[in-house]
């Protein structure tokens, strides 16, 4: 189960990703993101662009990582190989 708590994360790495979308769904994805990284001990900076509707994406550069709203599980296991990268 995600740890999604307050903790201090100055001192943890950062992962930055880009997301891509608007509405409901877009905004659970967001905040399930910032707890999946805390969750793996990684500082989350989202560069969100909202300019379409539909399923929200997220990339990690280049790399799309996610097509839809996931749980915040299913992220913590898609984010934890990027702490590597």
């Amino acid at each position: 189960m995600s740890s999604c708590g307050l903790h201090d994360t100055a001192n943890f790495p950062v992962l930055r990703l880009k997301l891509v979308g608007r509405g409901e769904d877009a905004m659970r994805l967001e905040k399930r993101l910032r707890c999946a990284g805390r969750a793996i001990g990684a500082r989350v900076e989202i560069d969100w662009q909202s300019q379409h509707y539909g399923e929200p994406v997220v990339y990690f550069g280049e790399e799309k990582i996610i097509d839809r709203l996931l749980s915040t599980e299913q992220i913590e296991q898609r984010l934890k190989p990027l702490l590597n990268k």
